[in-house]
C-alpha cells in the first residue's frame, strides 16, 4: 500500500509558530505530542524551561564527557538527561556556546565514535537523573542564575564514578531570555557577561526533517488495540531497521534486559488511520523517530499517564 510520508509535527509547529526545531520538539514533548496544544502553548511555554550543558574530563583516567539536562523550573522536575563518556579527547573539544539542540545532536554523534563507553555513559545519565531529581538540586530550579557552588556535588559524583578528579565546565541556557551564562567551577577564567546564541537557518531545519527508522512492536493480548492509540501514549518498540544507521542507533539507544536487548519505551508522536492499517510514529530522541504499520485490531502494551488536566492547561488554560 502506497501512502505519502507522515508529516513531521515539529515542522508543522515550526511553520505555525516560528520556533526552531529544538524548541518545537521540546514543546511537543511537554504537551504530550498534542500539536494543537503545543501551538497554543509555545508563546509562553519556555519561560519555565532551563537547560544546563557541560563538558568534563578526568585526565588521570583519560576520560572525556559531555552532558545535558533540561529542567522544568516551574514544576521543579527533570525533563531530560543525556551524557556521553569517551576515551576520545575530541569529545571535550565540543563548544558549549552552540545552540542546545545542536549540542544534544553532537552528544549523540559522539556516542557513535570509536572510544565511546556506552554502559558508562548510561550510568552517568542515571547519576544526572538522580541528582537533578533530588532535594539537593533545588538550587538549580530557581529564577536566579545557578551559582558555581551548586555544581560541587555534581563534580563529586562524577569523580567518584570515573575514578579520578574531574575538571568541569558548564553553561546555563534560559530559553525565554535567549541568553547563556557560563559557569566554570575550576576557575578557568572569567566570563564577560551573557552571550546571545546564534540562530540557525529555519529553512535548513525544515528541509532536514527527522531521521525515520523502521521499528517493530510486539503483540500483547492484554493490551490496547493499535487503532485506539493516542499521541502521548508510551509503547515498547524495537528498532528493526537494517540500514547501517539503524544498527548504530539500535546499539546507541537500546536498553539491556536480563536476556539481552530489551524493547525501548517510546512516546507515540502521531497516529495516521488507514483503511486496513494504522501508521504509528514514535519519538526516540531529538531528530530521531520510528514508524511502523499495524493492523488496527492488534493489541499492544501501552503506558498512559494518570488522567486529569495536562500541566500546560493548568498553567495556560484553554
Amino acid at each position: 500500500m502506497n501512502r505519502e510520508p507522515m508529516r513531521d509535527k515539529a515542522v508543522l509547529l515550526m511553520e505555525e509558530t516560528g520556533c526552531d526545531r529544538g524548541e518545537a520538539e521540546l514543546a511537543l514533548q511537554l504537551c504530550g505530542y498534542d500539536l494543537q496544544a503545543a501551538v497554543q502553548a509555545v508563546p509562553r511555554l519556555f519561560q519555565n524551561i532551563g537547560i544546563l550543558k557541560g563538558r568534563f574530563c578526568a585526565r588521570s583516567e583519560s576520560l572525556y564527557g559531555l552532558w545535558l539536562v533540561i529542567l522544568n523550573l516551574r514544576e521543579k522536575r527533570l525533563l531530560r538527561a543525556r551524557a556521553v563518556i569517551s576515551y576520545n579527547p575530541a569529545v571535550y573539544a565540543t563548544e558549549l556556546e552552540q545552540h542546545w539542540f545542536d549540542f544534544e545532536a553532537r552528544l549523540y554523534a559522539c556516542r557513535l565514535w570509536a572510544g565511546s563507553l556506552q554502559p558508562l555513559s548510561q550510568e552517568v545519565e542515571a547519576v544526572l537523573a538522580e541528582l537533578f531529581d533530588s532535594k539537593e538540586a533545588r538550587g538549580f530550579y530557581g529564577e536566579e542564575p545557578v551559582e558555581e557552588s551548586e555544581f560541587h556535588e555534581l563534580e563529586r559524583l562524577l569523580a567518584r564514578r570515573l575514578g579520578g578528579s574531574v575538571d568541569l565546565q558548564v553553561r546555563q541556557d534560559v530559553l525565554d531570555m535567549g541568553q547563556f551564562q557560563e559557569v566554570r567551577p575550576r576557575g578557568d577564567g572569567d566570563h564577560e557577561g551573557p552571550v546571545k546564541p546564534g540562530r540557525r537557518s529555519r529553512a535548513s531545519e525544515k528541509n532536514a526533517g527527522p531521521l525515520i527508522l523502521q521499528i517493530a512492536v510486539e503483540a500483547d493480548p492484554e493490551g490496547v488495540p493499535a487503532g485506539e492509540l493516542s499521541s502521548g501514549d508510551h509503547i515498547p518498540v524495537s528498532i528493526s531497521d537494517t540500514r547501517d544507521i539503524g544498527r548504530y542507533l539500535a546499539k546507541l539507544l537500546g536498553a539491556k534486559g536480563p536476556d539481552g536487548a530489551a524493547p525501548l519505551l517510546a512516546p507515540v508522536e502521531a497516529i495516521e488511520q488507514g483503511e486496513r492499517e494504522v501508521l504509528v510514529r514514535v519519538r526516540f530522541s531529538a531528530g530521531v523517530c520510528g514508524d511502523v504499520s499495524l493492523p488496527p485490531d492488534l493489541k499492544v502494551r501501552v503506558e498512559r499517564k494518570p488522567g486529569g488536566q495536562p500541566w500546560w492547561k493548568k498553567i495556560f488554560g484553554g
